[in-house]
């Protein structure tokens, strides 16, 4: 019978740049401190949820100005406006040397999970920005999935509810402010694991709430998932006791 594991990752958890490539980035010093470079309390919010679940965290720990591991090879926002000076030489090698070990390591450790009989609940934490082109966004927490995929869809619906009830002021909203089904690494795991193996969701998480994940906020949201898991499990374990 499965069971279900969870596994936490982080795709712009930090905002560094490797020694080897400053030089290209003497000019990015604003742009590496916002949203632009990485998302600001993604990892600590990420940290919160793995630790309350005791579950693995995945993180990737280079600026998406580098090269962009929540994309597809063929995106044009793959490469920043800083990367994209770089030789094609220059631009193979940050694919083979950090792209590709990062995205190949999370899905060798989805496969070995699905292998020893689980289903995989995979939860890639972002946080987004709350006034993007001018335009404040009204959402407060976005719970991204893809709405063809029936069980993604009924997992983030039990999640929503319980964080609601935990946290009735928030302004909880589904595949907002974007698609879950849009170019992005989850959309890409899912085109390798069917949905009776793997759930591919990402929480977005506005950055005005940066700095309170240790004030109440993280906890809820990480106490929320860990229920959403065990009601999930439950149902899981119900439906393969009834075949």
């Amino acid at each position: 019978m499965k069971k279900v594991a969870a596994l936490i990752t982080c795709e712009h958890a930090s905002n560094q740049i490797p020694s080897q490539y400053q030089g290209i980035f003497s000019d990015a010093h604003s742009d590496l401190q916002t949203h632009l470079g990485w998302d600001p309390g993604a990892l600590n919010l990420a940290r919160i949820i793995s630790g309350e679940l005791k579950t693995p965290l995945i993180t990737y720990d280079y600026s998406r100005l580098l090269i962009e591991v929540n994309r597809s090879l063929d995106h044009p926002q793959l490469f920043s406006r800083y990367s994209t000076r770089l030789s094609e030489e220059d631009k193979e090698k940050l694919k083979h040397t950090f792209y590709q070990p990062y995205r190949d390591g999370v899905e060798a450790q989805i496969g070995e999970l699905i292998d020893e009989g689980h289903q995989v609940v995979h939860l890639s934490v972002h946080t987004f920005t709350p006034v993007f082109f001018g335009q404040k966004r009204e959402v407060e927490i976005g719970f991204l999935f893809d709405t063809a995929r029936v069980a993604e869809a009924d997992f983030c619906l039990t999640w929503h509810e319980g964080l609601s009830r935990i946290r009735p002021s928030l302004v909880i909203r589904n595949n907002e402010p974007y698609a879950g089904a849009d170019d992005g690494f989850t959309t890409y795991l899912r085109t390798r694991f069917s949905g009776a193996y793997y759930l591919g969701l990402e929480l977005e998480v506005s950055q005005k709430f940066d700095g309170q994940w240790h004030e109440g906020l993280g906890t809820d949201i990480a106490e929320s998932f860990h229920k959403a898991l065990a009601v999930w499990s439950s149902d899981l374990d119900m439906d393969q006791k009834n075949l």
